[in-house]
């Protein structure tokens, strides 16, 4: 089925704006990273349409909200969004802020993402920090949300806004597909040249949390380098049918610009049987996972080795259902410039699930499973990375300490049973 977008103007309702005023402590837990039912998952991207302005954009699924009939004839969703805008994350004084009220008529029960935009007064050069709350006042839950908006340069990725020309709706996340067709869009409306560099990489799984191994540097020379032409309005078109990731550069002397990936024509979906291999590499051994790259028939050799872990064809079914949803939610929530499942996040996401606290912090996050402050309880640490192509690279400070836990982890998989319960 075709998704229907609804377009939301900020205009609709405004219900309050302020500065200069305190707010509470800006390191609370973070809500889970697990998809959820009873929890509203929206995506966000930010537009620098100006200098003192910035559009953020955001979209929201129409069947994680509660529809009521007040009115005892429509039924109708009913949504505050707020934003505050900081100078950075560990601030309380609010430089801006507004809300919007939104109410959504959908009778029958169709799927549509809502879609639309609030204007935020962010001036240049500053760098900021832009905090988000979304309430279902129909069900009285709220999820909060944070993103830093550096208005610092007019060179880097938060200066153009890119949207799939099938729908005209924004691109809320870094990826794209083979032969979609995009429209970038820069904040200056002028005629001027867009440099690409193309690369085309295999960049290697995530090592295990207690290896002390290095990381590699990555190599800034691409692959190939072309040029693509903005019109008079600061527009672009662009699809390409090549794997590989697309840095879009105003100015080829600095590293900033904006980055797409194109991992997969599927992704971050796993539809194809060669792809459910790769990920068994986490609780495999060396000879296991090279047995399984070298069969001929990979979706009988996966199911074979599902079949041998668990011993029962219906139970087979289950833990492949629930290791590939792991997979998929972590390309959803940690695609940098790498698909989400080969992160740091995304191992440990993969083999011990959601995490049951989630805290950030300016310079990364940590997540707990088990109780807070437990001594038994497991917690894993992630720095951010400072990456000209991703806003989204967190590298996990490692330790010895952690083999013992792995080792029991990967085993209950073997076992045919997953860490935590889905």
């Amino acid at each position: 089925m075709k998704q229907r977008y609804l377009y939301i103007l900020f205009s609709l309702v405004i219900i309050a704006c302020g500065t200069s005023k305190k707010v509470e402590n800006t390191k609370a837990p973070a809500a889970s990273y697990k998809h959820d039912s009873n929890t509203i998952h929206p995506e966000f991207t930010v537009f620098h349409v100006s200098d003192d302005v910035t559009e953020l954009h955001y979209k929201i699924n129409s069947k994680e909200l509660l529809y009521t009939r007040p009115d005892g004839m429509n039924f109708s969703s009913n949504l505050l969004i707020t934003y505050r805008l900081f100078s950075n994350f560990d601030s309380k004084d609010v430089i801006d802020s507004s809300s919007v009220r939104l109410v959504d008529v959908n009778n029958d029960n169709s799927t549509k993402f809502l879609v639309g935009k609030m204007d935020v007064k962010a001036i240049t050069p500053r760098n900021y920090y832009l905090r988000i709350n979304i309430t279902d006042l129909n069900r009285n839950i709220s999820v909060a949300s944070g993103m830093e908006l550096d208005k610092a340069s007019d060179l880097n990725r938060q200066n153009f806004l890119v949207k799939s020309k099938a729908d005209d709706a924004p691109l809320f996340h870094n990826y794209f597909k083979l032969n979609e067709e995009l429209i970038i869009q820069y904040k200056a409306k002028i005629a001027v040249t867009l440099f690409v560099r193309y690369y085309n990489r295999e960049f290697p799984l995530a090592a295990p949390p207690f290896s002390v191994a290095e990381p590699r540097p990555f190599q800034y020379k691409a692959d190939s380098l072309f040029s693509i032409q903005l019109d008079q309005n600061g527009l672009a078109k662009f699809s390409t049918d090549k794997k590989g990731f697309y840095h879009f550069q105003l100015d080829t002397t600095k590293r900033i610009g904006l980055t797409l990936y194109n991992f997969s024509e599927t992704f971050p979906d796993i539809k194809k049987a060669q792809d459910l291999v790769p990920p068994l590499r986490f609780i495999t051994s060396k000879q296991e996972y090279d047995e399984l790259t070298a069969s001929t028939n990979p979706k009988a050799a996966v199911e074979k080795f599902w079949l041998n872990c668990t011993g029962n064809q219906d139970r087979a079914k289950e833990i492949i259902r629930k290791y590939y949803n792991r997979e998929r939610d972590a390309n959803i929530f940690f695609t940098s410039y790498i698909e989400g499942w080969k992160t740091d996040r995304g191992m440990i996401y993969l083999i011990y699930g959601a995490p049951n606290v989630i805290y950030r912090t300016a310079y990364g996050e940590t997540w707990t499973y088990g109780e807070e402050n437990n001594i038994n309880s497991l917690s894993y640490s992630f720095s951010k990375v400072d990456n000209p192509f991703t806003d989204n690279d967190f590298i996990l400070d490692r330790s010895a300490v952690y083999k013992q836990n792995w080792g029991i982890a990967v085993d209950i998989w073997r076992q045919g049973r997953t860490y935590l319960q889905d």
